[in-house]
């Protein structure tokens, strides 16, 4: 036992290294969703308002009205640190770092009836440790981590529960999965799924039928909400805006489809019959649910949002693949139990993203799956040695040569992470504007304003985030704007255009149509050579790519 605890610590601290190590720093620049948590919960600090004006709000009007929790939970570092990089991603890394401890717990609880469940949580908790899907979202400022963190403690008690029998822990159990819903979108696909099959799959259905508790806080605390949510017009909005049930695609499709029937001349009640939305709409699920199981997402470098890309690294090692089948064998020929929940697991953690349409597969949406795939890894990596248990010199060489295997692939992604994911796409994150906004600031008092184009995304937030621009202030010059637009909102004297080339050259005069005293930013794309116009800085991202044209006209 106390040989167990001490290597838990070592790899907790393991752990802490690599969700910690030069945070603020890499990855290189900070991702407009990142900034848009962190102003906010800076906004919030100063004023206890959102950068919308809306006080102490649960969902987030200029960020898709999406829940407020990470950026409450990021306050405290950014009151301790100040509004930087690496304040913003201090909640992730810590909830991240956290998580470890709890797949070591959860794994002593569900294998409570295994003598060798300490060894299975080591290997489990250590193989989540360095999980590269894990590291990277860890590493930024996402809901994820915070929500991977509740649900397993959710789990965690939930399993204690059955156990103790204790009511207490079956409430926290739920209030942990329910403080969820304040922080991400993806739980409430999730929770309503997972619940009862967590119930049914370690209780049984006559057990859970019979307990009332459960049934109510289930109704009260998780449908209840989800519902709620749903039907409100605001805070449905994102789920809206993503439903594939909301692309106009599928609709495409089968109108397509019905035009041909109809012209080839087919009856209307048997195109009907093959060629509606019920077939339609599966189709699109089925065909984004299955992308999360592919090589190319799971061990390659096929995930999407483009941004969390190490470039040929997966989010799971390779050499996992053969201890996840060996894993499963062993489960569901000695613990069917265990074996059948984290399998549930990860299929249901699946769902919430195949119903969306865009960045498919989704390695952020479907985050939550990762403990059960480490857990899966680490029973595997067990199951392994303990076929050579009984001779002391074949078990050496298995653990030596598991060891090498680790230690390389371990190896490999560090160096893709910190030096080839470096300069990787940049343009993905936003590269550039932390040199942009320093460099406009320095200049600006000489000029009377700025005119900024939006071709990178978002240069309203990135403006207030670096520059740590006065909440309050904020808040009063743009309290008659809509702040569902707020990705290119004008305040002080930045005024963000949606034209890629605000200084240009006029068709019709061809001369360019900038005017004196003011400063311009150009979209690299637009090219340095405008007559009567000067370029006084080329803004460049981490691999010396151009983003930028500082510009005036003399």
């Amino acid at each position: 036992m106390e040989r167990s605890a001490f290597l838990v610590i070592i790899v907790f601290s393991i752990g802490i290294i690599l969700r910690f190590y030069n945070l603020g720093e890499v990855p290189v620049s900070l991702h407009r969703d990142e900034a848009f948590l962190g102003y906010n919960a800076y906004s919030i600090l100063k004023t206890g308002k959102d950068m919308s004006g809306n006080f102490l709000p649960i969902h987030l009007e200029s960020f898709f009205f999406s829940p407020a929790g990470y950026s409450y939970f990021s306050i405290p570092f950014i009151a301790l640190f100040g509004l930087s990089q690496f304040s913003i991603r201090f909640a992730s890394a810590l909830f991240g770092s956290l998580n470890i401890l709890l797949i070591f717990f959860i794994v002593l609880n569900l294998f409570a009836k295994n003598k060798n469940k300490y060894v299975i949580g080591l290997f489990s908790s250590f193989i989540f440790a360095i999980s590269p899907w894990h590291i990277n979202l860890s590493r930024v400022a996402v809901e994820s981590t915070i929500v991977l963190f509740f649900i397993s403690l959710g789990i965690l008690l939930y399993l204690k529960y059955i156990k103790e029998n204790k009511i207490h822990l079956l409430v926290l159990s739920f209030i942990y999965f329910a403080v969820t819903f304040l922080v991400y979108q993806a739980p409430r696909a999730f929770l309503p799924l997972f619940i009862p099959f967590l119930a049914i799959s370690l209780s049984g259905v006559r057990k859970i039928v019979k307990d009332k508790y459960q049934i109510l806080l289930f109704l009260v605390l998780i449908i209840g909400p989800v519902l709620f949510i749903v039907f409100s017009p605001d805070l449905s909005l994102r789920i809206q805006s993503l439903s594939i049930f909301s692309h106009p695609e599928t609709q495409l499709i089968i109108n397509e489809q019905r035009t041909q029937d109809y012209i080839s001349g087919v009856p209307t009640i048997i195109s009907r019959l093959f060629h509606n939305k019920a077939e339609g709409y599966s189709l699109s699920f089925l065909s984004n649910y299955f992308k999360h199981f592919s090589f190319d997402f799971l061990f390659l470098d096929g995930g999407f949002p483009d941004r969390f890309r190490i470039p040929r690294t997966g989010l799971i090692y390779i050499f996992e693949l053969p201890l996840i089948l060996i894993a499963l064998f062993m489960l569901y020929k000695k613990e069917i139990k265990n074996g059948i929940f984290l399998s549930g697991w990860i299929l249901i953690s699946f769902v919430g993203s195949a119903l969306t349409f865009d960045d498919i597969p989704n390695l952020q949406r479907a985050f939550i799956a990762i403990p059960a795939f480490s857990i899966f890894s680490g029973y595997g990596i067990f199951s392994f040695i303990e076929v050579f248990n009984s001779k002391k010199i074949y078990k050496k060489i298995v653990l030596g040569i598991i060891s090498t295997i680790i230690i390389y692939s371990f190896s490999y992604y560090m160096i893709q992470y910190y030096v080839q994911g470096k300069i990787y796409r940049p343009w993905y994150r936003q590269g550039g504007y932390r040199v942009l906004v320093s460099q406009v600031n320095d200049l600006l008092p000489n000029y009377d304003k700025a005119v900024i184009t939006n071709r990178e995304s978002a240069p309203t937030i990135f403006f207030l985030f670096y520059s740590k621009y006065d909440p309050s202030l904020f808040q009063e010059e743009t309290k008659n704007v809509d702040m569902r637009k707020s990705d290119h909102v004008s305040f002080s004297k930045y005024e963000f255009s949606e034209e890629e080339c605000p200084l240009r050259i006029d068709k019709q005069t061809k001369k360019s149509t900038g005017v004196n005293g003011v400063l311009y930013v150009n979209s690299s794309l637009c090219g340095k050579n405008i007559p009567e116009a000067k370029l006084i800085s080329s803004v460049k991202r981490v691999d010396n790519s151009e983003a930028f044209y500082i510009m005036r006209v003399d």
